[in-house]
């Protein structure tokens, strides 16, 4: 049912109520009432709840069984997120139905799930941190049980900042840091690999390239495989790239967008120079001499397809991430660069131009987020760190 509403407390919204029959008891169902600003949010909202009864949880049965129910949630969601995402979540699945059998849904309680949450760690000697596998099957949880607040159960059995409630501060992980380059290693790193490309033959560029352009624009690995040199523009006075897909090893395919983005959303990433520009198109040369030696193609136009495997080339398949960050090792070891037990691969490029970016003055953060793909938020939380450079000059400045 959808109708306008004159008077009261949601006067000039549109109220919509659905109330299915149970193909079982014959009774009428009792769903939520709710308010949206328009007619047209009306219509979508009531598709979207009969969508939501006709996938089979019952709103108003709280004795369905919860992993099988939280099992359809899941699959309800399969085709919205990634198949990398989906994974996770059909982990948590998987385990639920391990752990809380037939339990039914109305049986779930704060206390369960707390129990289930220190047995998880125990039996898998597994961390406890924000980014800890346990941390996201709470959130899977959590979120799963969001759907049926106030429809088949009164609270929500995962509390919000659960991890901090079910343990200790003292049973938390230190999360591991990850390594953020010198501005002098970033120099060395680049000049090694400017050096090295000038004789290598072209079967030793791809690797070597990808570092050299990640460490001058901060790209997620994925973005730069899916590099295209028709990415190349040259805007408001600076070489850059405009990208709009990335590319997913574990699927072996292009995802079609980029990250957190819809279809079709572009960005262009950080400034690079013209020296890199100039190199980019001296590889695009000795890559399609190459190609046209062996008999092979790139019709998608690609920077880095894999030229050393035939089989992967022919199918449009770009250079592993694996081979990129064993070339980065093999480059660190050759200049003496030491992890000092922090993470260290190509992610720790985007750390690192995120922290600098973070820490130049005058800088407009929202700008620096855009460039990397990101919330201002997701910038400031998670990518900005402390840099080696600034951290020596505080140092000095304090003994001072």
């Amino acid at each position: 049912m959808i109708k306008k509403v004159e008077k009261g407390k949601y006067a000039g919204k549109w109220k919509v109520r659905i109330q299915p029959v149970d193909k079982i008891t014959g009774k009428r169902l009792s769903f939520p009432v709710k308010y949206v600003d328009s007619k047209k949010e009306a219509v979508k909202l009531e598709r979207e709840l009969w969508a939501e009864y006709e996938n089979g949880l019952n709103p108003s049965d709280g004795t369905a069984i919860f992993a099988d129910e939280f099992q359809k949630y899941v699959d309800r969601r399969a085709k919205t997120i990634s198949p990398v995402t989906l994974k996770a979540w059909q982990g948590s699945a998987d385990d639920f139905k391990t752990y809380f059998g037939k339990a039914k849904i109305n049986q779930i309680t704060t206390a369960l799930v707390s129990e289930y949450a220190h047995k998880y760690v125990d039996e898998h000697h597994a961390t406890v941190s924000k980014s800890s596998t346990i941390a996201k099957r709470l959130i899977h949880m959590r979120n799963f049980f969001k759907t049926i607040v106030g429809k088949t159960i009164k609270e929500n059995p995962v509390p919000e900042g659960a991890l901090k409630l079910f343990f200790k501060q003292s049973d938390f992980t230190v999360p591991q840091e990850w390594y953020i380059f010198s501005s002098d290693q970033l120099e060395s790193i680049r000049n090694l690999i400017f050096k090295d490309l000038q004789h290598a033959s072209v079967m030793n560029w791809s690797s070597k390239l990808a570092i050299l352009i990640e460490s001058y624009t901060g790209m997620r690995v994925s973005e730069v495989q899916a590099l295209k040199f028709n990415n190349v523009v040259f805007e408001d006075s600076a070489w850059t790239f405009r990208i709009n897909n990335s590319w997913s090893d574990y699927e072996k395919s292009f995802t079609g967008a980029l990250k957190a983005r819809p279809k079709g959303y572009s960005r262009t990433v950080l400034p690079v120079p013209q020296k890199l520009i100039i190199l980019l198109q001296k590889f695009k040369n000795k890559q399609e001499d190459f190609l046209k030696k062996h008999d092979l193609d790139n019709p998608l136009d690609l920077v880095f397809i894999n030229i050393h495997d035939y089989k992967a080339s022919a199918t449009d398949q770009p250079v592993n991430q694996r081979s990129i960050n064993e070339m980065l090792k093999n480059i660190c070891d050759r200049l003496n660069i030491k992890a000092d037990g922090k993470l260290l691969s190509m992610y720790s490029f985007r750390h690192t131009i995120c922290t600098n970016l973070a820490n130049t003055p005058g800088m407009s953060y929202p700008w620096a987020a855009e460039k990397m793909g990101h919330s201002l938020q997701m910038f400031m939380n998670t990518y900005v760190g402390i840099d080696p450079n600034m951290n020596q000059q505080m140092n000095k400045l304090w003994v001072s």
